[in-house]
């Protein structure tokens, strides 16, 4: 396990003392929503989380999704069926909230089983994928 993933467990954790609630190299990063689900790549943190929940098939959301550090920008979120080899049908539009919160807009997934979701992040001057598995009934 990567040393971000374990300081990015304590990160989304709920109920502890602001202190405890954030890794100690998370600097200003805004909290994470509760509930949200969390994905790491080197330094850079995503926590994401879909409106309206849950996910359904068939239904368009978004993503509301927080990143760490604040300067980490969000240029793209796709996803794909990597069983099926086949992605959305749709391109979502992305709008920074500032802060280090963005919001995603017009996903549909379309079948259920497992999917990929993908957030592609640029932060100081580097680009990551941050992908994570998710799996739809």
């Amino acid at each position: 396990m990567k040393r971000g993933a374990v300081l990015f467990s304590a990160w989304l954790m709920t109920g502890l003392p602001d202190a405890l609630a954030a890794p100690a190299d998370a600097g200003d990063c805004p909290p994470p929503p509760p509930g949200a689900q969390g994905i790491v790549d080197g330094p850079v943190r995503a926590a994401w989380q879909p409106e309206p929940a849950p996910l359904l098939v068939g239904q368009p959301f978004a993503l509301r999704v927080t990143l760490c550090p604040r300067d980490a920008q969000l240029l793209r979120v796709d996803a794909s069926m990597p069983e099926h080899r086949h992605g959305m049908n749709y391109r979502p539009s992305i709008q920074d909230l500032g802060a280090g919160v963005w919001r995603a807009e017009g996903l549909l997934w379309h079948m259920s089983g497992r999917w990929e979701l993908r957030l592609d992040v640029q932060s100081q001057g580097a680009s990551y994928r941050l992908v994570q598995s998710v799996l739809l009934p």
